[in-house]
């Protein structure tokens, strides 16, 4: 029994339309509570035509379930089983006794056929049909009797016998079909309403999410208006000015990290975060996120304690810029979260070999802090989600943080686990797998300018007045001669009347009257100069997707930054770009 209902709730839960399970439900019952139909029917000695015309009807059952299964013809499948079963109602209706046996019964069933296999106008046409069909068969039955084959010749037991197995067999394939209907109308309604609900419970998140946003933008620009006018009536204050442009830089790149949270996410979302692995130090890496994070740290008064006692190989391969963010997401939250004065905040690493140069690094950031709650801890790892109480209302997130985090681990095909006390801290344990090194010497990762920039010449190209002063500037410090153009047509031109050499490099705005960044990229690429047609462009704008930077390439561009940059984010595109173009 519990076989069978296993079966029948797989049959409801699979991916077939209900039209099509309902035809495949009929078709068996009839398979089913034929067989013995049969047997009574020969049992009450009906005659050889008789039985011979049902088994006949069964064949044929049989031959529409394999072309609605094997051949996918639900269509014809339907049609076949209509007119099939107006065939055989009438042939064993005449040839079993007429309105004088069980078959009457039978009619139920022969006219709701059309609307369990069909839809729509087709339905109803074959459902008039078959309905004139029978009406007219029952009625010219009566004014012909001598039509009416008595296979029963008036015994009353074996009349009732037969209308008994009929109306016990008709009326199981009506509850059969009717109970299937109900519990699939059911199910759907279930899945429609758990659907509804995560669509609802996401909609909320992402409202929150949005709110939350509103005020963490609103926070760091608040500081940035405020500062930028203080340090406008102190500008003859040198002091003053500093620490407002130091105020400003904080908040701009807090500001910063809330959209690469959001960009981030998106990644996630679309699955297409990338493992690039590389050999680096990470005991080094380590530190390198503490003095990033000193600031936050000791805002907060707490103390930071690193124990790497049971880290044997600090040089390991693995995907740096996705460790990076982990590290940094976990012990900025555990510097968020911590007490405000006298909490601790403990990194912990450890190694298990598991040979052949691998081993599992277990990573541990507990903090002192205000914990989680138990009802919160198994929805910590969703997008937006932040815990709602008293003591957390006011600590600056927007609940990607987090997210992000478990999404990198699981990039790089770890785990991520938290363990946490109310009132007392948490603990986040990261475990992955990496392949280590034997190295004594520290590896370091820092940008290495490995082209000279002096005296080269660049043209910036910029619609932007203020984006333009804030290139020149910065290109000009690291020793490029700057020259811009404030459209793509500008850019064009000025590269056509140059002469060939004249330009090294073009940095591309996208977005720009006139000529955009992609159509004028397109132009420089078909000019008749093979300098100036292959001239290294690299694209500057503000879309940071990863669809933005195929897209560059696809159009002919050499590289892609996405604004706001850093110098040394200029460095490290630029040389990248010119050292491939010189080792062509």
């Amino acid at each position: 029994m519990g076989k069978l209902s296993a079966q029948f709730n797989k049959f409801i839960d699979s991916s077939d339309s209900l039209d099509r399970k309902l035809l495949n439900l009929f078709l068996i019952c009839l398979l089913v509570g034929g067989v013995p139909s049969t047997i009574i029917s020969i049992a009450l000695g009906t005659g050889i035509t008789s039985n011979i015309i049902l088994i006949i009807s069964m064949v044929y059952t049989a031959v529409i379930l394999i072309i609605e299964n094997k051949f996918k013809h639900h269509e014809m499948a339907g049609i076949l089983a209509v007119f099939g079963a107006l065939f055989f109602f009438i042939i064993l209706f005449y040839t079993f006794g007429g309105v004088s046996s069980g078959m009457s019964l039978w009619i139920l069933l022969v006219l709701i056929v059309p609307f369990v296999f069909l839809q729509g106008k087709l339905s109803i046409i074959l459902f008039c049909i078959s309905l004139t069909i029978l009406a007219f068969s029952i009625i010219y039955s009566t004014f012909h009797p001598e039509f009416v084959k008595n296979v029963y010749e008036g015994s009353q037991w074996k009349i009732g016998i037969d209308v008994a197995q009929s109306m016990m067999f008709v009326g199981i394939i009506i509850v059969v079909i009717y109970k299937f209907q109900t519990i699939s109308y059911k199910r759907q309604n279930k899945k429609i309403q758990n659907a509804y609900d995560e669509v609802k419970k996401a909609t909320e998140a992402k409202s929150t999410f949005l709110s939350n946003m509103s005020h963490d933008i609103r926070t760091p620009m608040n500081a940035i208006i405020g500062f930028t006018r203080i340090a406008q009536q102190d500008i003859d204050n040198k002091e003053s000015v500093q620490m407002c442009l130091e105020k400003i830089a904080t908040s701009s790149e807090y500001l910063l990290s809330l959209i690469n949270d959001v960009l981030d996410m998106q990644k996630i979302e679309q699955g297409i975060i990338t493992n690039e692995k590389i050999k680096f130090n990470l005991g080094k890496t380590i530190f390198d996120i503490e003095d990033i994070l000193e600031y936050q740290i000791k805002s907060k008064n707490c103390e930071l304690k690193t124990d790497f006692s049971e880290l044997q190989h600090y040089i390991i391969e693995n995907d740096m810029i996705l460790i990076k963010k982990i590290l940094m997401n976990l012990i900025s939250n555990a510097a968020k979260y911590s007490k405000e004065a006298g909490g601790k905040i403990y990194i912990k690493v450890s190694e298990e070999e598991k040979g052949n140069n691998i081993a599992c690094y277990t990573i541990s950031i507990r903090d002192e802090g205000k914990g989680i709650s138990p009802y919160f801890i198994d929805r910590i790892f969703n997008p937006f989600e932040r815990e709602k109480d008293t003591t957390t209302s006011g600590i600056v997130g927007n609940g990607l943080g987090l997210a992000i985090t478990k999404s990198a681990v699981e990039t790089l095909g770890g785990t991520i686990d938290v363990k946490s006390v109310v009132n007392e801290g948490s603990e986040f344990i990261v475990k992955l797998d990496s392949k280590y090194f034997n190295e004594e010497t520290e590896l370091k990762h820092e940008i290495k300018n490995t082209v000279s920039f002096e005296g080269k010449r660049i043209l910036i190209v910029e619609d932007n007045e203020l984006n333009r002063e804030i290139a020149t500037r910065l290109f000009s410090d690291i020793g490029f001669k700057v020259e811009c153009a404030v459209n793509g047509q500008q850019a064009v031109d000025k590269l056509v009347e140059s002469n060939d050499g004249y330009y090294d490099l073009i940095y591309m705005d996208i977005m720009m009257p006139v000529l955009n960044g992609y159509d004028a990229t397109f132009k420089i690429r078909n000019l008749e100069s093979d300098v100036k047609k292959n001239i290294p462009i690299i694209a500057m704008t503000a879309n940071a997707f990863d669809e933005d930077v195929k897209k560059s390439t696809e159009r002919g561009m050499n590289g892609h930054i996405a604004k706001p940059f850093s110098v040394d984010e200029i460095v490290r595109e630029t040389s990248k770009v010119l050292s491939l173009v010189q080792n062509q």
